[in-house]
């Protein structure tokens, strides 16, 4: 079994694994077939960190992971070989206070695969096959292909990120920043709100060529009118800060109107970032922190088995497991790519 690493000096490895671990009673062994590649990946592979958690030891990345079963522990009733699962990459402990009230995505315990934030690290899907537990396996549908089904897990991060708002058709709602997961947060908000009153806000034009495809939105870069914010100043009633960008976060505290709300979603660089502080006091604006998924992951699956959303229009390149590094590079140039998948 192959295995592709990620390292301390930002090179890629592989590791040819002979030998086949045990199954505990629980475990499930799976044959990855598709994995997107997410932006705290690319985070990883251009500096070595995300979100100030740095690569220590060599790191397999990929964490919306989808497969097909080929072999259960000796306790799984629920599951069987050849099963087709979408892969919870969070495993929660059950066991802290946050878990207990099924707030999992705040779980003081998680392993979250790809990641560096523990050591040792919590290694990825960059892999031909991976051992999970059978809480960690969604089924799909037959006529769920495994490229939608990869989308699970970023589709859960937007819809959890939606939850925080109650909306109503007046509403005047931003995006900042339209990579994968905000443009699946557009997906989702032009279902609840008239397209006319969403707007998106960009650098780049070939992300907003693709939020183009998904609605009749208003699209601006906001490097070509930078009268956007003076203009619009204290107009908006729901911004979502999806780009981690710093800049981004100081535009919305001014273009969100007195009282309103602003969600962030984009992972922030690690430490202390410079905002405008004083206007959130200033204008009671309600700042809420949107991390990951919980019950959410479940209900991505569910819609995504319902054929109730498609993403062949986010779905821009797809690369051989092997071939992971280059799709790496083609992920981190965004006049490029907007969602790019590996595929075993």
């Amino acid at each position: 079994m192959k295995k592709y690493y990620f390292n301390k000096d930002l090179s890629f490895s592989v590791e040819i694994d002979k030998n086949q671990k045990k199954l505990n009673t629980n475990q499930v062994r799976i044959n990855m077939k598709n994995c997107g590649i997410c932006g705290s990946d690319i985070h990883y592979f251009l500096y070595g960190e995300n979100g100030g958690r740095k690569i220590q030891e060599p790191l397999m990345l990929g964490h919306e992971a989808v497969g097909e079963i080929i072999e259960i522990g000796s306790g799984i009733k629920n599951l069987k070989v050849n099963d087709r699962v979408a892969i919870n990459p969070a495993l929660y402990c059950n066991d802290c206070k946050f878990c207990k009230i099924q707030k999992f995505n705040l779980c003081e315990n998680v392993l979250f695969f790809g990641s560096a934030a523990k050591i040792p690290h919590t290694q990825g899907a960059f892999r031909e096959q991976l051992i999970v537990e059978q809480s960690q396996c969604h089924l799909l549908d037959i006529n769920t292909s495994f490229e939608q089904a990869a989308f699970a897990e970023p589709f859960a991060v937007a819809l959890h990120a939606s939850s925080f708002i109650k909306y109503n058709d007046n509403q005047k709602i931003l995006i900042s920043g339209c990579g994968p997961i905000g443009l699946l947060l557009l997906k989702i908000l032009i279902n609840k709100l008239d397209e006319k009153n969403i707007y998106v806000i960009d650098l780049n034009d070939n992300v907003l060529k693709s939020a183009k495809k998904i609605g009749n939105v208003n699209l601006i870069n906001i490097k070509e009118n930078s009268d956007f914010i003076k203009d619009y100043k204290n107009f908006f009633d729901v911004c979502f800060e999806s780009s981690g960008n710093i800049n981004s976060i100081n535009n919305l505290i001014d273009l969100s109107k007195r009282g309103s709300q602003i969600v962030q979603i984009g992972n922030m660089p690690g430490g202390l970032i410079e905002i405008n502080y004083n206007k959130i006091m200033i204008k009671e604006l309600k700042l809420y922190g949107s991390y990951r998924f919980s019950k959410e992951f479940d209900e991505a699956v569910n819609k995504i088995n319902n054929n109730e959303y498609k993403f062949t229009d986010i779905l821009t390149h797809k690369y051989k497991l092997e071939d992971c590094k280059k799709a790496m590079q083609i992920a981190s140039d965004k006049n490029k790519s907007i969602k790019v998948q590996v595929y075993n």
